[in-house]
């Protein structure tokens, strides 16, 4: 199969908040380990992308599509020389823009990733461009700005979406939302200080307690335990939920 790399787009190198970047160098740099995240959602998405280009942006040692084979864009170093080590085919990249072609990929995931963006619509226009006609997007957010805790500034987000307007965002880039699966809100305002906290203290520690021990118990846990509840993009997004993630296709 031809690579889908487009030596025409530059990745870009001063696009993403410096202090944002160097949060997730040192996440990554803790530990080389990689962690398969959401195995249940991957169950649910591999017959649509079966035999197909898998692209996921942002997953840093946390993808959801196996490694092995698949294509990954990061602005994190050690996250990109991790990923390729265990066979991904990683690109590091300092912006919005995909160093793809046009048409290269039948799946693209975006997981807790536009959130951190300040062109959040352009992103959406790379995705719909590398997708072929079709092709499926799996693209999940928190929702709520009213809901914002110390752990949306740790990890420097700059938005958390409206449920209506996340929705007229995909559609007015040219995707087509099809289902979607609403989560509860992680955590509640004092507990997510508290972690901050830990976090802020011993970030070290605290990033290789849940590289080596909370995300391997977690994969196991939804691998064997939890199903992805898809419900028709026609329902309402309950307002109790705290993010979404939305399954949308391609034109054509």
């Amino acid at each position: 199969m031809p690579s889908p790399m487009d030596t025409t787009t530059p990745p870009g190198s001063d696009e993403v908040d410096p202090a944002g970047r160097r949060v997730y160098e040192d996440r990554w740099g803790v530990s080389g380990r990689i962690v398969q995240l959401r195995p249940h959602l991957w169950r649910d998405l591999a017959p649509a992308m079966a035999g197909g280009r898998v692209l996921e942006i942002g997953p840093g040692l946390r993808p959801t599509a196996p490694v092995g084979g698949s294509y990954f864009v990061e602005t994190s170093r050690n996250a990109t020389v991790s990923l390729g080590r265990a066979g991904g085919r990683a690109v590091r990249v300092g912006g919005w823009q995909l160093p793809f072609q046009g048409g290269a990929f039948r799946g693209v995931l975006a997981l807790e990733i536009l959130e951190h963006i300040d062109q959040d619509v352009e992103m959406l226009g790379e995705i719909v461009r590398v997708l072929e006609p079709g092709g499926v997007a799996a693209i999940s957010v928190p929702l709520h700005m009213d809901r914002w805790t110390a752990v949306d500034d740790m990890v420097h987000h700059v938005r958390r979406y409206d449920p209506d307007d996340l929705l007229s965002k995909l559609q007015a880039a040219g995707l087509r939302p099809e289902r979607y699966s609403a989560r509860p809100s992680r955590s509640h305002p004092v507990m997510a200080r508290i972690g901050v906290g830990v976090m802020s203290a011993l970030p070290r520690v605290s990033n290789w307690w849940l590289q080596h021990m909370v995300f391997p118990v977690q994969a196991v846990w939804q691998r064997r335990l939890e199903r992805v509840g898809w419900r028709p993009i026609g329902e309402p997004i309950p307002a109790r939920a705290g993010g979404v993630m939305v399954l949308a296709r391609a034109p054509g």
